[in-house]
């Protein structure tokens, strides 16, 4: 059995007509092959779906696309859609309501995310030549997440994950977990993300895929199973921002035997708006693959060899934000934060004793809550 695995599907304003025109050659280019030869093909959909604009109150992006994309999307047979992300909710509940609509018109499987938080945590399960495949979706807490009265994406929750896991371990031949966390623009797991990521393969996850990251990242092999931290853009052109690396990807290709055990590989893709003004994506030549391929080997092996290279290189990523993230917490704007990002005048203000005070506040697991409690409360009164 042959499953493949993509990252971030978002139509952008340059291949939008392309999507709702249903040329998927133009858009998955030599790779729409491999999805339509594949038993079963799962990506990450990085976008509502909407009827109407219903755009809510939230800091960073707001996303949204017409149902009609899944034309594409639908003519390389994608088998199931992942709805837990940072987007899902970007159009409130109407536009949670019209995706799923949309992708049971469409008769495209998905999901991590639902009208509630009993459905967006349902794991989803699919009998492929014989074999049970289970997928567990999980979110990081933005404001896109399900609770039990209202829709969303599945928040991560250790406790509902445990209870999860016992119960699909009994009936399932391969299990998958799509996680949608970690640092944007990152290729390594943060210290917390990798110990969670092994802790579900310890408990009987096969794979975990981490996505959200925008960027091809590193993966580990652990307790009979491998993780991958970040497979990067898939069908989600970065065009015009000047980042070589957000051009670039890997799909996921796993072969399942008879007993269970698996093999993966890694496909390799570029945008074609990396050097030219194309539009859609293309595998890599055999010499752009292997330096591709060798960067991100090389990264897994510092990672997996030294067992400080993730605390260490987290450190010093974390060092170089102090500023923004001291100007955010003060309140500041853009212009602000730009000024103390040059000048670094907030570390006067923010002498040992206030970083203390402050450090108090958000690693205390009371204080969290009263400072998430609070921020909810202001956040629906506006």
């Amino acid at each position: 059995m042959r499953i493949l695995i993509g990252g971030d599907i978002k139509p952008t304003e340059r291949d939008v007509d392309f999507f709702t025109e249903g040329k998927e050659n133009i858009i998955w280019g030599d790779l729409a092959h491999d999805f339509k030869s594949a038993d079963f093909t799962i990506a990450n959909l990085e976008t509502p779906l909407i009827e109407k604009e219903t755009p809510i109150q939230k800091s960073g992006a707001v996303f949204g696309s017409p149902k009609e994309i899944l034309n594409a999307v639908k003519n390389v047979n994608v088998s199931f859609l992942n709805l837990a992300n940072n987007h899902i909710l970007d159009h409130g509940i109407e536009g949670l309501n019209s995706t799923t609509k949309a992708l049971n018109d469409y008769e495209i499987d998905f999901g991590g995310a639902g009208g509630s938080l009993d459905s967006a945590s349902t794991p989803y399960r699919q009998k492929i030549k014989n074999k049970v495949v289970s997928i567990l979706s999980y979110s990081e807490h933005e404001f896109n997440v399900a609770t039990r009265s209202s829709g969303g994406a599945n928040p991560l929750d250790i406790i509902d994950f445990v209870k999860k896991i016992r119960e699909i371990n009994k009936t399932s031949d391969f299990i998958i977990l799509l996680y949608h966390g970690g640092k944007e623009n990152y290729r390594l797991p943060t210290p917390k993300q990798q110990k969670l990521c092994k802790f579900f393969l310890e408990e009987g996850v096969n794979m975990v895929v981490c996505q959200h990251s925008h960027i091809g990242g590193a993966y580990e092999e652990h307790a009979d199973g491998v993780v991958f931290y970040g497979q990067g853009n898939f069908v989600f052109d970065p065009w015009p921002i000047k980042r070589n690396w957000l051009y670039k990807g890997f799909l996921i290709d796993i072969q399942i035997n008879e007993n269970n055990a698996f093999e993966y590989k890694l496909i390799p893709y570029v945008h074609n708006s990396l050097n030219s003004n194309g539009v859609g994506i293309r595998k890599m030549t055999s010499q752009e693959s292997e330096t591709y391929l060798n960067s991100i080997s090389s990264l897994s092996k510092k990672m997996s060899s030294s067992p400080n290279f993730v605390t260490d290189e987290w450190g010093k990523l974390s060092a170089s934000l102090e500023d923004t993230y001291l100007s955010v917490l003060n309140g500041n704007g853009r212009l602000l934060r730009k000024i103390n990002e040059k000048t670094g005048f907030l570390k006067t203000i923010y002498n040992n004793k206030r970083k203390l005070v402050l450090k108090n506040y958000l690693t205390c697991e009371t204080h969290q809550e009263i400072l998430q409690t609070i921020l909810k409360r202001k956040h629906l009164e506006k």
